[in-house]
């Protein structure tokens, strides 16, 4: 079973069907719209810096990097009663000013003060998250596939899904320690409707091309920033991570409308999910982090 999100295909098709079905001219203003504030940030229950990102969208077809935004008071605050300040760094990034961790079942509420608009007054900027608990992976293992010819390896999952609740996972993933699917276009993710409850008994969440096969390295595939080469014996580090339904929606739709290298590359459309208050787009987020490590045979 290869876990694939169709939205991008069911999105496509409706374009399709939607756009030959017109037959009076629509012009949409995209290039001209107002900036916005973008706010990312993810915190985990690794022990170390944590981040958020602040910057301002730009034109949707802009192809400039946005621009960051300077002079923020950023401050994360857990309901376990600890409170966790952020300077500026570099490049629209706040670090936090110590270490920390967060933890399982508490939750945590940022607040961003800035003067966005230059206006002389201070807009506040808040969202919540709350870091569940990760659901074991028993085993991870690679296995080599034929498609159409060509050589390829599968990425397999073993693992107990749990029937009490829906979960929804995100798969990271590292060849040779290099974070490959870093970019939110490339992000794996899936719901479990297909599963639910059950034994998960070899899900495939994506699979790698064979770069010892020649006709991969000369397919029209080869120079795709989405299509993985792989070579018998590297190491492949995977990260299967349960996130929350909001944030699972933010993925999703972004992807949909193939939003670029990373969600904050220009005006996000309005349909895309956020947890930021006053009119901010982006997404504050938080899980728990669990590690396989498997080798290409």
């Amino acid at each position: 079973m290869i876990i694939k999100n169709i939205n991008i295909v069911f999105v496509s098709i409706i374009a399709v069907i939607i756009f030959s079905s017109c037959t009076a001219p629509i012009t949409i203003n995209t290039r001209n719209s107002e900036p916005v504030i973008v706010i990312y940030g993810q915190i985990t229950d690794e022990y170390k810096y944590q981040y958020i990102r602040i910057t301002s969208s730009s034109p949707y077809f802009d192809e400039k990097m946005n621009q960051v935004i300077s002079g923020a008071l950023v401050q994360v605050e857990s309901t376990d009663g600890d409170l966790f300040r952020f300077y500026e760094g570099t490049d629209g990034y706040y670090f936090s000013e110590s270490r920390f961790a967060a933890t399982v079942g508490t939750t945590y509420n940022l607040t961003v003060e800035v003067d966005f608009d230059k206006d002389g007054k201070i807009e506040i900027y808040e969202a919540s998250t709350t870091i569940l608990p990760v659901i074991p992976v028993d085993s991870v293992d690679i296995k080599p596939i034929n498609i159409m010819g060509y050589r390829h390896f599968s990425m397999n999952f073993y693992m107990q899904d749990p029937s009490e609740a829906e979960n929804f996972y995100l798969c990271i993933f590292y060849i040779n320690d290099s974070l490959t699917n870093n970019k939110l276009s490339q992000y794996l993710y899936s719901d479990d409707r297909m599963f639910n409850g059950e034994y998960v008994d070899g899900a495939s969440f994506t699979y790698f091309e064979d770069a010892t096969d020649e006709k991969n390295l000369t397919s029209p595939r080869a120079d795709d920033e989405d299509n993985y080469m792989v070579s018998p014996g590297d190491i492949i580090r995977l990260q299967l991570l349960n996130i929350e339904k909001g944030y699972y929606n933010f993925i999703s739709e972004s992807i949909s409308v193939k939003y670029g290298e990373n969600p904050f590359f220009g005006g996000p459309p309005s349909n895309i999910s956020t947890n930021i208050s006053n009119g901010a787009v982006g997404y504050f987020t938080g899980f728990s982090l669990q590690e396989q490590t498997t080798v290409v045979p």
